[in-house]
């Protein structure tokens, strides 16, 4: 899983990555590409959408695929205002999408349909003057009857996008190096090594590498606190004090940079830090945790591996 996510690195969607990974090995697995929307549906990642594309485009089968421009131009042609967020309207789009689907061409009609809603009935701009179907529809016979009172914008019912967390974080370089005079290091910077350290197998950016960073309960802090939640990050999670075993050469704040996800405006505190060990020579760092086993998973590696390591986008850019 570790060379797949290294060759999405900064493509983003990193769950699809994982699912695509596992899908294919559960379909090899299994020695046959399943035919139908049951089979389908057992594949990791496949859902209702992917699963119907499938099933009636690859292989002929007569079931319907709903995406937004299907349901909008459904809700359109039956006047539909209902959320169509909602489970049981979904569930409504779905059943009349079946009913509509071509038995003999229902891979054609699925693309044709959702073809129909990208191209001329769109959301904001429809082109009803244009439409092949434009005499069946009910939300556009109502705009006319209405006298302005109705558009046929109007449907489907728009539902208020849900507002974006703000997330704070403290991000620290942790640079190691030979050297513990700040001019020798400054004179070859790149005679080091960088601490990162792999996220959860679950929840966002599973499974990735990033530099040690530490959430800030939701809230913007000063330097101070941010150092020193840093600090008690290091010293639980690597057995890492800056004033034992490693000695500090540099420390700086950098910057701050904001990278947005689907539902996260996360704004990180960047800062380098670099250590120079101080113990006796061969002295690793000890990553381990109050019970003695290994806590999470971490490596150093130097300045030309980590230039072609398959690091998110956001990890590239605080580097």
């Amino acid at each position: 899983m570790s060379e797949v996510n290294e060759m999405w690195a900064g493509l983003g969607y990193y769950r699809r990555a994982r699912y695509l990974f596992e899908g294919a090995k559960s379909i090899i697995e299994g020695g046959e590409f399943p035919r139908t929307v049951s089979d389908l549906r057992k594949v990791r990642g496949i859902g209702d959408y992917t699963s119907g594309a499938i099933a009636s485009i690859a292989f002929n089968k007569v079931v319907p695929v709903v995406d937004g421009n299907v349901i909008r131009v459904i809700a359109r042609l039956k006047a539909i205002s209902a959320n169509p967020k909602e489970s049981a309207t979904l569930k409504k789009f779905w059943s009349l999408a079946g009913e509509l689907v071509d038995p003999s061409r229902p891979g054609d009609f699925n693309q044709a349909l959702m073809e129909l809603g990208a191209v001329l009935c769109t959301p904001t701009s429809p082109g009803c003057s244009s439409c092949p179907v434009s005499d069946q529809c009910h939300a556009l016979s109502l705009s006319r009857d209405k006298n302005g009172d109705c558009e046929v914008t109007d449907y489907p019912t728009k539902v208020a996008k849900a507002k974006q967390r703000h997330d704070f974080a403290a991000v620290c370089v942790v640079q190691i190096v030979e050297q513990s005079d700040l001019e020798a290091w400054k004179a070859n910077k790149k005679k080091c090594v960088f601490l990162l350290v792999k996220r959860p197998e679950q929840g966002l950016l599973a499974g990735l590498w990033e530099f040690p960073s530490v959430l800030l309960n939701g809230k913007k802090t000063d330097q101070m606190t941010r150092r020193r939640m840093m600090d008690r990050y290091l010293k639980r999670t690597f057995n890492l004090d800056c004033k034992g075993m490693y000695g500090v050469v540099s420390r700086e704040d950098v910057g701050e940079y904001v990278h947005v996800f689907s539902h996260i405006r996360l704004q990180m505190h960047v800062e380098l830090l670099v250590l120079s060990p101080q113990g006796s020579e061969g002295e690793e760092m000890v990553l381990l945790d109050e019970k003695g086993h290994y806590a999470i998973e971490w490596k150093c590696v130097d300045d030309e591996s980590i230039q072609s390591m398959g690091l998110t986008s956001g990890v590239r850019k605080v580097r």
